[in-house]
């Protein structure tokens, strides 16, 4: 069950983020988009603030010095005022997300990471071939951290997520002395505003000038896509998600994946306000998705042989008939890591590309699909 929600979920977001920090305009070129963390260059120094989405504290943030490891002196002077001192740029990371290596890995800071859980997620040629190499090595699940493999690599920072209450692993990991980050660039809503977590890295990596531009290459080709989707001469309806136990289960309407669907000048068949996921009964999705042109994110389906074994009502939705079926989950790296799980939050601009491809195919004829495929047959 944990993998059928992970497939579409990813593509729809599970909640937004609460906090929309104001920043300094000189530190970021689109500081609109920075959500759920903060970046203010201090005198010498970087301060780094998270939100802590733990259920027992919403709202409170977490406090983090960035320093150069060669401040000696003032590191000294900057811990009077914080408990959370960090030595830049981390040279041992151990992360616990996908997402976290592809920005990473837009960074070219691959070998900075030494630790990860669940290895065989990881889609990505470049950290497959690190794992290859040695150099990366699996620390157990996210949710079962094998703390004496993790202690042995003796990284310098640990960067984790929250999806409801902390990871129980990751007070062990405290009191073993390694500091903790908590990264949750998935509660984002917006495609740009969860891509603009490279910053987070770039800040930890002393590389905030690179992210800046990766991100604003990545903000370009978002804003050109998109404003090229406004020539479409049409709004087809899309439909997405797919049963559980008699329980349909979709992206809500102001979802990371509702938008991408606005973006692509397509309507999406679900409209809500829901940050999250909605559910519905099978006789109400027949009625919503009546119309609908296309159907992207099936669940973990790849074929209509599936879709059509698992459940007859699969065939009463007109995309199944007309073979405007998409996913996402077909495309995987050598040990079965989706690709989308990993990239997409990453390049939103390739996302959005993708979808305007499939809707509306004489905008940009020659596109060729990146993570999306038709389904077999």
């Amino acid at each position: 069950m944990r993998y059928f929600f992970k497939l579409f979920f990813l593509f729809g977001g599970l909640f937004s983020s609460h906090l929309a920090a104001s920043q300094s305009p000189s530190i970021f070129s689109f500081p609109q988009y920075i959500e759920g963390f903060q970046l203010q260059q201090k005198d010498g120094y970087t301060l780094l603030k998270i939100e802590n989405t733990n259920s027992n504290s919403p709202g409170e943030k977490q406090s983090f010095a960035l320093i150069h490891r060669d401040s000696i002196a003032l590191r000294k002077s900057v811990a009077q005022l914080y408990a959370h001192i960090i030595d830049i740029p981390v040279q041992r990371l151990v992360v616990s997300s996908t997402t976290h290596l592809a920005a990473i890995e837009l960074l070219k800071e691959e070998a900075s990471v030494v630790g990860f859980p669940g290895t065989q997620y990881i889609s990505s040629e470049v950290f497959r071939n690190q794992i290859k190499k040695g150099k990366l090595t699996d620390i157990g699940s996210d949710q079962n951290i094998n703390i004496e493999r993790l202690l042995v690599l003796d990284p310098s920072l640990f960067i984790g997520y929250t999806v409801g209450e902390e990871n129980r692993s990751y007070q062990t990991i405290r009191k073993a002395g390694i500091p903790i980050i908590l990264n949750n660039d998935w509660l984002s809503t917006h495609p740009l505003s969860r891509a603009a977590w490279i910053y987070f890295f770039g800040a930890l990596l002393d590389k905030h000038k690179e992210a800046d531009l990766v991100f604003s290459s990545i903000v370009h080709e978002y804003q050109k896509t998109k404003q090229l989707a406004k020539k479409a001469i049409n709004k087809p309806i899309v439909m997405s998600g797919a049963m559980y136990n008699d329980v349909w289960y979709a992206p809500g309407g102001a979802s990371w994946g509702a938008q991408f669907i606005a973006d692509a000048q397509a309507t999406y068949a679900f409209p809500s306000n829901n940050t999250s996921s909605d559910s519905y009964s099978l006789e109400h999705i027949l009625d919503l998705a009546k119309e609908a042109s296309f159907w992207m994110g099936p669940g973990q389906f790849t074929s209509y042989k599936e879709l059509a074994t698992s459940s007859s009502h699969y065939a009463q939705f007109a995309p199944f008939h007309s073979k405007n079926v998409y996913t996402y989950a077909a495309k995987k790296g050598a040990t079965g890591g989706v690709l989308y799980y990993e990239l997409a939050p990453q390049r939103p601009d390739l996302v959005l590309k993708d979808l305007l491809f499939i809707f509306h195919p004489y905008l940009l004829p020659k596109h060729r699909l990146h993570f999306f495929t038709p389904l077999n047959p």
